[in-house]
Order: structure tokens, then sequence, then C-alpha cells
């Protein structure tokens, strides 16, 4: 059964809460052995620009408060260069690890997505750590499209798109 999941535009209130969810994600990431996770705990500095912009969301799930987080911004020069108007991107998606396997991540990327057509927008972009390939397997399994490595901040990063509309794969 999905999720019932309920998003909400984050603000200072709930700074601490997001920067909780994140610094869960890491810790978890670390345990897997995953390879330039995360920072621990989560900086707020990361947090507060979109936090400002209100790109910053805060997600219930089952009618619990802070199951998940996720950043849906309308531009990202620093990932995606000089690009024309035509997409929205995500960025720091992380879910509580109660919540694993119960979809609640493809949840989020299909909110996005509405949001990306409401704002008539054609793609949805996303990235990951290239070391991440689970994560990496993940979105391609979802229906998104590899569009090329980034370096940003030293890390290696591989870029994803879907074009709005089209159907979402299975999830794992």
């Amino acid at each position: 059964m999905p999720p019932d999941i309920e998003v909400h535009r984050a603000d200072g209130i709930d700074l601490d809460q997001v920067l909780d969810i994140l610094s869960e994600a890491s810790r978890w990431e670390r345990a897997q052995g995953l390879e330039d996770p995360w920072p621990y705990p989560f900086p707020a500095e990361r947090v507060l620009p979109g936090l400002e912009r209100g790109e910053v969301y805060v997600v219930s799930v089952d009618g619990e408060d802070g199951g998940a987080t996720i950043n849906l911004s309308w531009e990202d020069p620093r990932f995606w260069g000089s690009t024309p108007p035509d997409a929205g991107y995500v960025h720091r998606l992380a879910v509580r690890r109660k919540y694993a396997g119960r979809s609640v991540g493809r949840a989020l990327l299909v909110w996005a997505e509405e949001q990306v057509r409401a704002k008539g927008r054609a793609y949805l972009r996303l990235d990951c750590l290239a070391a991440n390939r689970r994560l990496g397997l993940y979105y391609l399994e979802l229906g998104f499209e590899p569009r090329g490595f980034v370096t940003v901040d030293g890390f290696v990063c591989a870029r994803f798109e879907r074009p709005v509309g089209a159907a979402f794969g299975q999830q794992p």
C-alpha cells in the first residue's frame, strides 16, 4: 500500500527537524560504507539558503510529522550549468529509516513531478554521488535517464533526468 504523504514548505521552525532527517541519512550512508557520504551532523549552512528561498519541504508520512524531507528548486547552475527554464531540480531527498521500503522516496518524486508539471516545465532532474551506485540504479528503475557526470565541491556526481508525465518505473 503506498504511503500517505503530506508535503509542506519548511520554515525556520522546521530547520532542526530537517537537519535531523538529513543527519540520520548520513549516519545510515556511513554504516553502509558509502564513499564520501553526506556530512554528519548535516550542517545548517547547507540547508538555510534553500529554506530562505522556499525550496525545502518537510513530509508527514501516515500522519507522522518529519518522516522525510526534499529540496525542490527551479534552477541549478552548480550541477546543470546554464540551462533554459525547463525543469525542476531535486536535492537532499531523505527518508527516515523507519519508512524504508515503503515507497516514500518514490511518492516524493511523484509529488515533485506534479510540481514541475504545474509550473509548465518538461523535466525533473536530480543527482547523486557517482559512488552511490545503488541510488543511481534506483533512479534508473524509476525511469530517470543518465545525463553524465559533474564534479561539484570535489565530489563526482551522476546526473539524471526524466520527462514529466513519463510512467514511473517500479521500485526495486
